[in-house]
């Protein structure tokens, strides 16, 4: 069984997920990162701190064995205490006078990844955490301002239906499980205006403000966490 905390970043792309697992290893985690290119099967790095893993994120039956990997790998106990929900799809729409041209299912893909399979990793988290006894959990869904504003462009719309969903839950899972110890974030990164970021987040900026949440930074913080160069900023 491994010794350090171990954190999970589904949809460990070149940005943010490699920024995010660089900070979390340095910090002592081991992180297992998952990705549609990861290397298959599974095999750790040199040092014994990063698991890649493989998964196709729109499936949401490929999953739960991501976590039978990592017991796989660093022990029949080994269980991430810090989970963090990085995949995302948008399908511009074929006919901008119509957001409905989306293909009903592109507009299904987009929203498992969105939703289906974050909502299968939290559900691995609660039953874990729920066996585990006094275990301090953290869950993270990378989202957006899409969470809260409503962007009536054709080719954000799949995009946006999906975060403002997850907003849902998220916000309903924070305040049934908050007096546990575990805590569910809608991370939105924003300019120091308030504005949205863009199409190019600040990976630096989003390994800060998540490993500050996992090590317990976020206790006294809102579920739906805005914030700005790595640090909260309520707007």
């Amino acid at each position: 069984m491994s010794s350090k905390p171990i954190a999970v970043i589904f949809g460990a792309g070149a940005n943010i997920g490699a920024a995010v697992t660089t900070k979390f290893v340095e910090a002592g985690y081991r992180v297992c990162a998952v990705s549609r290119s990861a290397p298959s099967p599974a095999t750790l790095s040199d040092d014994g701190n990063v698991l890649p893993v493989r998964a196709d994120l729109s499936k949401p039956a490929e999953v739960p064995p991501v976590f039978q990997t990592i017991k796989s790998q660093w022990g029949s106990n080994a269980f991430p205490r810090v989970i963090i929900w990085n995949a995302g799809r948008r399908t511009p729409s074929p006919h901008k006078s119509n957001i409905f041209s989306v293909p009903t299912e592109d507009l299904e893909t987009d929203f498992a990844i969105a939703n289906a399979g974050p909502w299968a990793a939290a559900n691995e988290a609660i039953k874990h955490w729920g066996a585990a006894g006094d275990v301090r959990g953290v869950f993270i869904y990378n989202g957006n301002i899409m969470g809260k504003a409503v962007f009536p462009h054709p080719d954000y719309t799949t995009l946006g239906v999906g975060k403002r969903a997850a907003a849902y839950w998220v916000d309903a899972a924070d305040g049934t499980y908050k007096s546990k110890g575990w805590r569910f974030f809608f991370a939105d990164e924003r300019t120091p205006e308030g504005r949205p970021v863009g199409s190019v987040p600040g990976a630096e900026s989003h390994a800060r403000m998540f490993l500050e949440l996992a090590e317990g930074g976020g206790e006294a913080l809102p579920w739906y966490l805005t914030f700005v160069q790595g640090k909260y900023k309520e707007f």
